[in-house]
């Protein structure tokens, strides 16, 4: 379909009917500013918007990197994609009959968009199938489930679709491939069936687990959620991701939310199916539910088209597991919040309850929820509590830490007035801390707010200055090794990111000390499970120090910061991005010579084969270098 010459009526109707607004919506959270709508710039990391969008004019333009044009020009630029695969895809879009200059062209286009058909047909039949098995003997005790467990009626149950898939091997797929002659393949597409681990055929991908259908916006079936009813894992089980389904860009429950969420101009994110189900049957219905994933700026895009205030409520589990839900939820998200393009707000339920279980709780419950619904904080009000409320107690080294985190907090507010605000907010709790009767006129206050706007200006100004960018650690990989042990002591927030980062890359430490001290970190760290006060490996760490005289040259600076090191911890995001760079560099540039040494000892006409290989993986390291300088550069603007 490659060479497929469109009509120009075709392309005539496309741009009479596209709206840039709404195209661009789908990669750009958009708010109205007078007769024009402004976002964050997808062509180009900002954190202030500068990309311009005119409804009447049909056009957009980026002040800071100079992008411009219209729907067409915007959709092949943002997806790489060519002239006609735009004109394809929004024809599709806006339902407009495709001209081509061949008809066999307009067969094959029409059999593409034939084959989604078949799938939503294919998924809307197995939802029969499952509603049907739940009424039947053998989906009792899924519906028991619903009704005694979920308290239920079944006209909630119709309403939602719910259903039973047998436990059979092959029962669905006797249905839909035997009885209905759905192709096999088709149905494997649609993710209900899989092929068989060993041996020849397919086996139901769903078996003996109560059904949840996923819906588009459109109400159309593209998937399932499925619950286990023997307690076998996992609890919950999605479809695969297919044609018509990716969890990354799918919400629950938004076909019947959206007008809910117009009328309040406001979003509420659950964290599973029920508790969105729950929700609505108690007349909360501005609700959607992620499935099992992070809160993603697709999910983020869909949703701002709903809401002009850009208001989104998260309420995920209260436990300890669903805070930590909730930080992993909005991390992807979070320049939107500092920006001011997202009012982002955090919905805790006391007592650790999920919303499912609270409003089923009691019959004012439904009332109370909304009283919580309004007293929802705004994220970084959430953040500054959870960050003051981390810790047991109080000592200097908590208040350092907690120094440390908002001062990362208020470095990543872009609008100046929040900025301010959040400086003297924070200094009034940080001072408070110290002097329970301090206020703005207090000596205390005064002096953490001094502290706080010194941290702050350094690191947005001089941070960067201060400590070797990518394209220096070339020549320093072991102050990279040095600065990541420095903030993995110091900054518990960045350990796990450092650790994933070592891993994925396969980088280990290449200076003995530095060696030693991280195998003595992981032998402490098996010891320590006391999450609430994630100092006390820095301390054990440095009283084991004690015992090596022989390393207290180079690794007392870790423990006895000087003031250039202490501005690291207010900012590490940079230094940690430098410093793995730097260890992968030098690892690259050992296997390039590595490589080019093997190419230099063999024999063209012995070792062939060899040499092939050896100059592939040169190539590809010279590739990955590239990329790294690449990065580098985008780092330094």
């Amino acid at each position: 379909m490659e060479n497929i010459s469109l009509h120009s009526d075709t392309i005539e109707q496309v741009k009479e009917r596209v709206d840039l607004v709404e195209v661009v919506s789908d990669y750009v959270v958009m708010q109205k500013k007078g007769a024009d709508f402004v976002g964050l710039c997808p062509f180009h990391d900002e954190k202030t918007p500068s990309f311009t969008v005119s409804q009447s004019k049909q056009l957009y333009y980026c002040f800071g990197c100079g992008a411009g044009g219209g729907a067409i020009k915007f959709l092949m630029e943002i997806g790489k994609q060519s002239f006609r695969d735009v004109i394809l895809n929004l024809a599709q879009r806006y339902q407009i009959p495709i001209k081509t200059l061949a008809p066999q062209d307009q067969q094959a286009i029409q059999q593409e968009i034939s084959l989604r058909d078949q799938l939503y047909e294919i998924l809307s039949v197995a939802s029969n199938f499952y509603q049907h098995s739940l009424q039947q003997k053998e989906g009792e005790k899924a519906l028991n489930y619903l009704q005694i467990d979920r308290n239920l009626s079944l006209e909630n149950i119709n309403k939602f679709q719910l259903g039973y898939a047998p436990d059979g091997w092959q029962t669905l797929y006797h249905y839909l491939v035997e009885i209905k002659h759905y192709p096999v393949m088709l149905v494997e597409q649609a993710g209900l069936i899989k092929k068989k681990s060993k041996g020849e055929g397919y086996i139901d991908y769903f078996r003996n687990r109560l059904m949840i259908p996923i819906q588009d916006s459109q109400g159309r079936i593209i998937a399932f959620g499925a619950r286990s009813l023997d307690g076998s894992e996992p609890k919950y089980l999605n479809s695969p991701e297919t044609n018509l389904f990716s969890k990354s860009k799918t919400l629950f429950a938004l076909n019947f939310a959206q007008k809910s969420i117009i009328k309040q101009d406001q979003v509420i994110v659950v964290e599973g199916y029920f508790d969105a189900i729950a929700l609505h049957i108690f007349a909360i219905e501005n609700v959607v539910a992620v499935l099992g994933t992070a809160l993603t700026q697709q999910h983020i895009r869909q949703l701002s088209r709903y809401t002009q205030s850009k208001q989104i409520i998260v309420n995920f589990d209260a436990d300890k597991a669903g805070l930590k839900a909730t930080e992993r939820a909005i991390k992807e998200v979070e320049n939107l919040v500092y920006s001011g393009q997202l009012k982002l707000k955090i919905l805790t339920i006391p007592n650790g309850k999920d919303a499912d279980e609270f409003v089923r709780s009691n019959p004012e419950s439904t009332q109370t929820y909304q009283e919580l619904i309004k007293k929802a904080p705004l994220w970084l009000d959430w953040q500054i509590e959870q960050i003051i409320n981390n810790e047991d107690s109080y000592n200097s080294a908590d208040y350092e830490l907690a120094f440390q985190r908002i001062v990362r907090l208020i470095n990543k507010i872009s609008n100046n007035a929040t900025k301010d605000y959040y400086l003297s907010h924070c200094a009034e709790i940080l001072s408070r801390k110290k002097n329970p009767y301090a206020n703005f006129n207090s000596d205390d206050f005064k002096k953490v707010y001094q502290s706080l706007i010194s941290a702050t200006k350094y690191s947005s100004y001089n941070q960067k200055k201060s400590f070797p960018k990518l394209g220096n650690f070339s020549q320093n990989s072991q102050q990279a090794e040095f600065l990541l042990l420095l903030i993995y002591l110091h900054c518990p927030d960045y350990r796990e990111t450092i650790i994933e980062e070592l891993d994925n890359k396969d980088l280990v430490f290449t200076l003995k000390s530095i060696r030693f001290l991280w195998q003595t970190i992981h032998k402490l760290s098996s010891s320590i499970t006391n999450d609430n006060n994630q100092n006390i490996l820095l301390m054990t760490v440095q009283e084991n120090m004690v015992n090596y005289p022989q390393f207290a040259h180079e690794l007392n600076p870790l423990f006895n910061l000087s003031e250039n090191y202490q501005q690291v911890l207010y900012e590490p995001e940079h230094i940690i991005r430098g410093s793995i760079a730097c260890l992968e560099s030098v690892k690259l540039e050992k296997y390039k010579q590595y490589c080019q040494q093997k190419l230099n000892e063999l024999n063209q006409e012995k070792d062939l084969t060899k040499m092939t290989f050896y100059y592939q993986e040169l190539l590809t390291t010279q590739t990955q270098l590239k990329q790294l300088e690449t990065q580098r550069m985008k780092n330094e603007e």
